[in-house]
């Protein structure tokens, strides 16, 4: 059965579009395509931080070797070395042949701006690239962050009876990050144990 977007049918306003709805398209987009949604990792950055921390605190130990600022730029005020590492969460990773993508659903501009570089880095360093995933006319171009891209879902370009219509324009190109560092192992444990439960339920029902 194809699916049809309830904004679709009920021509309600695009400001009515939910994160479901952008999420669907996207899946359609990339029907062919692994989407998984909601991925967390810990921010790396964390532990480059907790690094200069300990250069810091024992400086005779690295006197002429390495400095400081070649670790991290600045430790961020009220940080300590007890701190857990911050969660990274990603609304989608999109997983085809040579390609991460993250993205990132947006459909409001007041949760847009309480994006900020440190909640993207996370992702950028992990994945090629990272786009933002919104409702048509909610952002414009060159609002969006250095290297990353935007996706605009328009619910009125869907065709319910194709399955290859998605409503989705890629209205700005992300940069290609060609040489992401590895997913860290929390990412394939947080995937297998999904992966368990979801086989536990199947098993069940069969």
């Amino acid at each position: 059965m194809a699916w049809v977007c309830a904004t679709c049918l009920s021509g309600m306003p695009p400001q009515n579009i939910t994160a479901k709805d952008v999420l669907t398209a996207v899946r359609r987009k990339h029907r062919k395509d692994a989407v998984i949604r909601e991925v967390v990792v810990d921010d790396p950055f964390h532990l480059v931080i907790l690094n200069r921390w300990r250069l810091e605190t024992n400086p005779a130990r690295w006197e002429g070797k390495i400095h400081p600022s070649e670790v991290a730029p600045s430790i961020p005020d009220g940080w300590t070395p007890q701190d857990s590492p911050p969660k990274r969460r990603i609304d989608a990773l999109i997983v085809e042949s040579g390609m991460l993508t993250a993205v990132e659903i947006k459909i409001s501009r007041a949760d847009f701006k309480r994006d900020v570089e440190a909640k993207r880095r996370a992702w950028k360093l992990f994945t090629n690239r990272f786009v933002y995933a919104t409702p048509k006319g909610l952002l414009q171009p060159h609002e969006i962050p250095e290297g990353c891209g935007l996706w605009e879902f328009d619910a009125d370009a869907v065709n319910p009876r194709s399955v290859k219509s998605h409503g989705i324009t890629v209205t700005k190109k992300a940069i290609v990050n060609h040489h992401p560092a590895a997913l860290p192992g929390q990412v394939f444990v947080a995937l297998a144990y999904r992966v368990s439960k979801y086989e536990t339920i199947e098993e069940r029902r069969s």
